[in-house]
């Protein structure tokens, strides 16, 4: 094809969301369009750790996910992600506990956890050996949408066209707001903390899903560096008590730790080191307009307790990309063809950004609302198929025209 008359892709935000999109996109349909990504911060593909994507957090990759990824050629994720092979969820100082199991969905895994400097490492690697143009750092600050297609301005005011523009750009999207895209939000009491912890005991590859009057708490099972036991804790309370957690010297911390958590690790030996993220929850509801395309945290922002963030902006770049491969066939990136998408990904979004919603308050009822969740609860163990549809849930086998 002529290079001069090939569609541009664009997408603004190199993260994990951007930079998968840009390898799914490459890989559909690079041959007859140009991908481009951009983003404000440098993208050094021999040193992705320059991306403030790539921090010392953790991601649960479910196993539909770690499919999806091999089939892109990005085995190294699949290899380095540490598996889950159980979660186990309970409510402390309350009856009711459930343990689910790959077994159950006859999986080997039901996932993985993996640090996001692993991935971002991954990512890059793939990208570096792909035909993705990555211009970085270039800020985008202004889009004007055309009658067919979007023209971006960088902060020196060079303009650039694209047939279809993908924003990208997080959970604080300012392209999205400059254009006035429909949301619904919602600023949580609590605040999540994050950190590794090393434990006395192996995880054994189960994830543990805590919940307390202060708010759900994960620990999530990470691979062993020079023979300690890690996990990946995420710990939400109300800001004021996680400032007091985080005003705590290291042994102080771990003490208060394995009071909310126990022991079923044994004793927490070491903490590294604690970050603080204020939690929000936020839906587009508009994500698709003539040539433009709404993706990831800038598309829908979730509470951490499920692990199902990340995972839910997979199942939206498959789906996307379905939808742009007619496109870049057609030539056609109106609105009327891009519509599929947001009809497609409608149900499974409003599901999983709900659920997500709902889980941590429906742990803190009492009274009959908290003996149904009990009662819930211990029923998965005695009930095969309930137990099997949850733990399907759970491990992001559920999408786009499944119903709960």
């Amino acid at each position: 094809m002529d290079e001069s008359i090939r569609p541009n892709i664009g997408i603004v935000g190199g993260g994990m969301v951007g930079l998968l999109a840009a390898l799914a996109f490459e890989d559909a349909f690079s041959a007859s369009c140009a991908i481009h990504v951009f983003d404000v911060a440098p993208l050094d593909l021999e040193r992705p750790l320059s991306q403030p994507s790539f921090d010392d957090r953790s991601t649960a990759l479910s196993f539909d996910t770690l499919g999806y990824m091999s089939g892109l050629g990005l085995l190294e994720i699949s290899r380095q992600a540490c598996p889950i092979q159980s979660i186990h969820v309970s409510n402390k100082g309350r009856m009711g506990s459930a343990v689910l199991t790959a077994e159950q969905v006859n999986w080997p895994q039901l996932g993985g956890v993996i640090e996001n400097r692993l991935l971002g490492e991954a990512l890059a690697g793939r990208l570096k050996h792909s035909r993705v143009r990555v211009h970085a750092p270039r800020e985008i600050k202004h889009i004007n949408p055309k009658s067919c297609g979007v023209e971006l301005f960088d902060a020196q005011g060079e303009a650039m066209f694209l047939d279809c523009l993908i924003i990208a750009d997080g959970g604080q999207s300012a392209l999205a707001q400059r254009l006035g895209m429909l949301r619904e939000s919602k600023s949580y009491a609590n605040s999540a903390l994050i950190a590794n912890v090393a434990t006395a005991m192996h995880h054994g590859h189960c994830a543990y899903e805590r919940f307390s009057e202060q708010g759900p708490m994960a620990m999530l099972p990470l691979g062993s560096a020079d023979g300690v036991n890690r996990c990946a804790l995420v710990w939400t309370a109300p800001k004021n008590q996680i400032d007091e957690l985080m005003a705590l010297t290291d042994r102080e911390f771990c003490r208060s730790l394995e009071a909310q958590f126990g022991y079923r690790l044994g004793r927490i030996e070491q903490v590294g080191t604690r970050s603080v993220y204020p939690l929000q929850m936020m839906h587009r509801i508009e994500q698709v307009r003539a040539g433009i395309v709404v993706l990831g945290n800038a598309a829908h922002t979730l509470h951490p307790v499920a692990g199902q963030g990340f995972n839910l902006s997979v199942r939206d770049i498959r789906s996307l990309t379905d939808v742009l491969s007619q496109c870049v066939h057609n030539n056609d990136f109106s609105s009327a063809a891009l519509s599929s998408y947001a009809q497609r990904r409608a149900v499974d979004q409003w599901r999983t950004v709900n659920a997500s919603d709902l889980l941590p308050d429906l742990f803190q009822y009492t009274g009959v609302v908290g003996a149904v969740r009990n009662f819930a609860l211990g029923l998965m163990d005695v009930i095969p198929a309930f137990k099997q549809r949850f733990t399907a849930i759970a491990a992001g086998a559920i999408g786009e025209g499944d119903y709960v």
